[in-house]
Parts: structure tokens; sequence; C-alpha cells
């Protein structure tokens, strides 16, 4: 008979520790809420999916004097009323009779519920994984064990659990839908209550004056009554149709572009800063509607708080709430311990002087690559830990949102779970565990794996950065040396599975969560052989592609469909646009191309770091990726001209060169684009001109080929690509110069 015991040292109670009941019936109150209703009907579920038949009754029909668990606000837990329960915590007392199950607000019983079941073994690693020990019988001796959550809301916005309401209640997070109910409006709201597409033409001194000039994409000029108006107009109009919403964001828009008209910026040095201009018009908007909370942002230009030495210094209302965003902190080194986060500990520290009433906005994925490998696990706890210490007691998470796959997302999603739940949990042993119980026989292999990143990081002192690339840690995390030591750790594990002597259907989900976990490292070799152009080799003095690339490449495209991995970024890039980019490199790459190697002049130098190599970056074979900061050359408000020399006189039939756009970073397609032959270098011959309209699509990076047929032969080629006059009137920064990037020129 297999039994499961816990001595545990005893709090608040004094028992007899030799009583011992087995125990067969599970009792709620005679009028139960849905809460221990739902915690009655899993456990019975559970317990049977685990041997065990549980008889559930109302706690009025209980006959039985022992081997009872009684479930939430039963007569029999009365005894323990003293015990302190905060929030949505609870309390678990066996006194070798019975057990009770005692939750505080909201799912508390719930969640005590699911606490006894992992005490007895039981684990949800991921809704589709799910740990059910067996029983002959259920025998426990006496405990008690009280637990109280380190932070009243706990939201990680992941994949897990947002697909999952059983996920999120067993670990104890709130998910959308109890942000919902709660929230009657969520972050960057100035556009959604005053929209620009309604308001601007009418009233453009409603909106941010940038450079003596209002903008559409900005925020709202927080200094003028009527915008106050309007917005309060708007809010009240959105609060009766959802009456039953407790809190209300009124917050700036996910742009810098604060106003700086002369009275804002008179308002700025009264308030103590942007923050303070902000902080007292939200406090007009709080005053008016008192018995709701007003959620603002404390993000980017306002994320220090308002300077307390100010003229008449601002601080929060009792109904405004401050939510805090750390999207500038890098992730290689916990923020109370990192060199360059001395300016984040001083904006918390200033906020948590003013208010108590903190939303704490975190940030743990690589966005701009969602499969890159990010070892960010070493600072979860710490950084947790500093929000706690500091007062926060809200904590939101953001992964990658409600329908994103991630790199590592299994074991940083019940990472954060737990530790949110009590941030001084055994990290090590919650790690160990879900490795041991999700990977199975890989777990040494994998567990190395983890370790490897996370300390080859931490010896190369770079910055682990949210809007990094693979090529980022190039010379760390991601050397060549380390890609092949993660490597091998997976063939390893991938031996472990295969030589352990489970049946193939056992086998299988270990190998499928092995793979997931390799996708990332795929990603990562393919992206940094584009960057460094490694993704080709000589073979009898001629550049090939390397074969093992492409059939990488093939694999992680099939596999990251089979896994239902279906974008790449923030922003929504496909996987089947990953798969034609790489097609597009390596055509661009290989050829042909007459122009392969061939000298270049520039008429125009790229500014700053966006060199490229300077003017051979135009024709060395290693066409630009989505990443400007790597293989293009960058020109700022001016003229891109270059022309290439081919060596000899020969037939050109096309020519082409391909251009970065991504608005987000001020970087446009050229207005035209001009093509020029000659055969002495001096005297040209315009084949043909090429334009391109700039969509009004703000975040999304694209490469785009400018192209012509020349049909002439000719020596020399010149490029030469005509930026905008600056940049258009829907963009945030209209009015100021563009860039443009370029890379490899192609002469077919």
């Amino acid at each position: 008979m297999k039994r499961f015991s816990f001595l545990l040292v005893l709090l608040c109670m004094v028992i007899d520790i030799n009583a011992q009941s087995v125990f067969s019936i599970l009792a709620v109150p005679q009028n139960p809420t849905d809460v221990e209703v739902l915690a009655a009907k899993e456990l019975q579920y559970l317990f049977a999916q685990g041997g065990l038949a549980f008889k559930a009754v109302s706690e009025d029909r209980v006959t039985a004097k022992s081997g009872v668990i009684y479930i939430g606000a039963t007569d029999y837990a009365h005894q323990y009323k003293d015990i302190e329960i905060t929030g949505d915590g609870f309390a678990l007392k066996c006194d070798g009779k019975n057990l009770c199950i005692i939750g505080g607000t909201g799912k508390g019983t719930l969640y005590g519920a699911y606490a006894l079941l992992e005490r007895l073994g039981y684990r949800m690693y991921t809704p589709d994984a799910v740990e059910i020990p067996q029983f002959d019988e259920l025998v426990l001796n006496p405990f008690s064990d009280v637990q109280n959550p380190s932070f009243a809301y706990r939201e990680t916005l992941y994949y897990y659990p947002n697909h999952s309401e059983r996920y999120a209640d067993w670990h104890h997070l709130h998910n959308r839908a109890d942000l919902r109910r709660e929230w009657g409006m969520f972050v960057h709201t100035f556009r959604k209550l005053v929209p620009a597409e309604k308001y601007f033409d009418e009233h453009p001194e409603w909106f941010s004056e940038i450079g003596g000039k209002r903008v559409r994409d900005g925020q709202l000029c927080l200094s003028n009554p009527e915008v106050l108006e309007a917005l309060c107009r708007a809010l009240a109009d959105t609060m009766a149709v959802n009456p039953e919403a407790t809190i209300w964001s009124v917050s700036n828009n996910d742009n810098v572009n604060a106003c700086t008209c002369p009275q804002c910026r008179h308002l700025d040095s009264l308030y103590g800063g942007q923050s303070g201009t902000l902080v007292h018009f939200i406090n007009q908007v709080a005053e008016r509607f008192p018995d709701k909370t007003i959620s603002t942002l404390a993000y980017q230009y306002t994320r220090s708080a308002p300077d307390q030495a100010a003229p008449q210094p601002q601080q929060p209302r009792d109904n405004v709430n401050i939510m805090f965003c750390s999207i500038e902190c890098g992730r290689q080194m916990p923020i109370a311990k990192n060199p360059s986060e001395a300016g984040f500990r001083k904006d918390t520290r200033d906020w948590a002087r003013l208010t108590g009433n903190i939303f704490m906005w975190d940030y743990v994925v690589q966005f701009r690559n969602f499969l890159d490998p990010f070892p960010n696990l070493h600072v979860l706890q710490p950084n947790l830990q500093y929000f706690k210490e500091n007062g926060i007691k809200m904590m939101f998470e953001q992964g990658t949102g409600e329908n994103n796959r991630t790199s590592w997302m299994e074991i940083r999603t019940y990472l954060l779970a737990k530790l949110m739940w009590n941030v001084d949990a055994d990290i090590d042993s919650l790690a160990g565990d879900f490795c041991q119980g999700y990977y199975g026989p890989a777990a040494p292999a994998v567990m190395k794996y983890f370790l490897s990143n996370h300390n080859s990081l931490l010896a190369s002192g770079k910055r682990l950065d949210i809007y990094g690339y693979p090529i980022d840690g190039d010379d760390g995390y991601l050397s060549e040396r380390q890609l092949a030591v993660y490597q091998d750790y997976f063939r390893r594990g991938y031996e472990s599975i295969n030589n352990c002597k489970l049946p193939p259907e056992r086998k299988q989900p270990y190998l499928d969560r092995l793979r997931y976990l390799e996708l990332p490292l795929d990603f990562a070799i393919l992206d940094i052989a584009m960057s460094k152009g490694t993704f080709f080799k000589e073979t009898d003095g001629k550049r090939v592609v390397d074969s093992t690339m492409i059939n990488r490449a093939d694999r992680f495209v099939a596999d990251c469909n089979r896994f239902g991995v279906e974008h790449l970024e923030e922003m929504g890039y496909p996987i089947a646009k990953y798969r034609s980019e790489i097609d597009g490199y390596m055509r661009k790459s290989l050829g042909p191309n007459k122009a392969y190697g061939c000298n270049v002049e520039l008429g125009t130098q790229p500014a700053g770091q966006y060199f490229a190599g300077g003017a051979p970056g135009l024709t060395d074979g290693r066409a630009g990726i989505l990443n400007y900061h790597h293989n293009w050359l960058g020109f700022y408000g001016k003229d891109m001209d270059a022309a290439v020399d081919l060596g000899r006189k020969q037939k050109i039939n096309t020519i082409s060169i391909d251009f970065y756009f991504y608005p987000l970073s001020w970087i446009f397609l050229p207005e035209s684009v001009e093509f020029y032959v000659s055969n002495n270098g001096t005297v040209w011959t315009k084949v043909g001109c090429v334009s391109k309209e700039n969509p009004e699509v703000l975040a999304t990076a694209s490469i785009h080929t400018f192209s012509v047929e020349a049909g002439r032969r000719a020596r020399y080629v010149k490029v030469v690509a005509r930026p905008l006059p600056q940049i258009p009137a829907w963009h945030r920064a209209t009015g100021n110069p563009v860039w443009i990037f370029t890379d490899e020129i192609v002469v077919d």
C-alpha cells in the first residue's frame, strides 16, 4: 500500500501527531459558493484520476468523525477562525482526523485545493503535461500550512496561462478574464478617449506640439482645459456601458511625444516634470470619478516620479493607480545589483514614497525575436523580491501575449507563477522539479543547457535586452563555442530519451518537448550565420550555400508549424515569411551577381555606427536581414549615391538593390531610386527610376527590392536613392529627417 505522509512543524495549533485517518469524503458548506463547489469538483475528479474514490457531500450530511476534507467556510473549519489569511491566501489544517481547506477572498479555497494536490505529488507543468500519482488510499499525518500571496494581483501575459483557466487557477494566477472583469480600459487610452482621427482636424490644439507643430501621432495637450472635458465625457460614456468595472486606465499613448507647447512646459516646471503634469491631469480625472480607480502610466518619459522639490509637487490621489514599467532595464543582472539600473531604482523608491497603489509592469521575454534563447531565469526571483520589498502589490509579467509561443515558455511561466505567489520559494528546487517532470530522462542535459546559457551570459558581461537579436550574443552566450556546447547537450538529451526503457508512446512527449526547447537554438544558429555570412561555404573555389543550414531552416520551419508557432516577433512576423526571407537572402547573396566583390565608390557616406563595412558592404555577398544593425548602410537625411565598377564592359540585364523599412526607428523607403550605367565612370546614362509608396505602418519591419531592366552593355552602374524630404505628417516624428538603409547591389 502506497501512503503519502507529511510531517511538518505545526503552526497556530497543538495536535496529536500520532493521529491518522484514511480520507474519502469531501464536504462543502450547506450553501456553497461557486469557488467551493469548483474546488470540490476538482479534488473529486483529480483524486479519481489517482485511483481514489471520494464522495462529495454537504457538510450537514457528514456522519463520519474522520477522513473528511472540509472545503471552504464550513462549520468544522470555524475552529481555525483566528488564522491570519490575507487576500486570496489559504490555509490547510489537518488534525489527523480531518482536513480543512480554508480560503481567503476570491479563489483562495480553490488555490488551497490545488496546493493540497501539489503536496500529494500532483503537478501541472503545462496544461497538457499533468502528473498524477497513483494511490491505494490517502492517509495524512497532521500538518498545518498557511499561505498568503506575495502580491495581491499576479498575472503573466503569456500563451500559458491564457489558453487554460485551469492552469491559471492551479498556479494561483489571475488571467485576462479576471482583468477584463475589473478593468474597464487597459493602458495607452489617450488615443481611445480622444482619438486623433475624430478630433485632430477640428482641434489640433488638443494634441502634442512637437517642434512647433501639432502632430496626430503623439500625446494629448494636458494643459488645454478642453482636453480634460472631452476626455472625461468620453470616459463617462464608456463607464456607463460597463458600470461594474472598477479600474479605468487613463494613460499616455505608446510613444514619447509629450506636448512641448509653452503652457505644457510651464506646467512641467511647476509640477515637477512631465510625470508631474500627467499626475496633475489624472488627479483631476480621478476627482470626477471618486468611486473608481483611475490608472495611469509611469512609462518611458513619465517613468520618473514628480520632483517633490518643484514649486507645486504632485502626488497621486488615493484613487489613482500608477502602472510603473521596467521596459528599459537589462535582464542580464538583477535590478537591485545592476549598476546600470541606478536610475530605475531611484524611480522605484520615489514612486513608492508617493503611493502604495502601484501596478508593476515587468517584461520577461525577447520581443524582437520570440525564439531567441533568452537566459533571464536567474533574475526572475531577485527582481520579484525587489519589487515586493519596495511595496509593489500588483505584478504583471508581460510575456508574448495571449497567442504567441516563445523560447523557454514552459519553465519561465511556471517559475513566474510560483514566485509571484511566494517570492522566497526555493527556485532551484522548483526548476529541478520542473525539468525532471517535464523533460523526463533528458532532464540532466536540459538543466546543464539552461545553466550553461546563464553562466556564459554572466561571464560575457554583455547586456541582455528585450529588443535584442541573436547576433548580440555572438561574442558571449551565443558564441560559436557555446552553440557547439548546447548542441551537445541536446544530443545527450535525445540519447537519454531514446535509450530509456519507456515504451515509444511514453517517449514521444519527452522528445517533442526537447525538440521545442531546441527550436530557439536553431533560430540563433540561422540568424547569426546570415548576419555573419557563414551561411555559405567555399567548395572548389565556388561560394555555395551550406546544406546543413538549409536543412536546419527547413526543419525549423516544419517544426514551428507542428508546434503551433505562428509568429517570430512582437509585431507578427509569420513563419512562412521567415522562410521566404531566407530564400531571398540566399538569392541576393549568391547571385548570379556580376557586382559581387566589385569595387564601390560612395558619393555620400553612411552615418555613424550604420557603416556596415563601408562601401564594400554593398557588394560583399552578405545581404541584409531583418536587423538593421548589421549588414545595412544607413544614411540620415541625405541621398545614397553608390557607383560600382564591374571591371569590364558587359551585358547588364537588371540592376536591383534592397532597402529596409521600419518607421518606428525613422527608417523609410526612398522617395525614388535612380539607376544609371556608364562605360567610363564619368558620363552616366539613366536607365530607370523606381518609386514605392511608404505604407502608414509604424512598427512592422520589412525589406523592399527596387529593380530596373537595364538592357545595356556597360562597365559601371550607379544607384542614387533620394529620401523623403521629411518624416510624413502621419508619423509621430513628423518634420524630422528620415533614415534610408540599403544593402547589396545585384547586377544580372
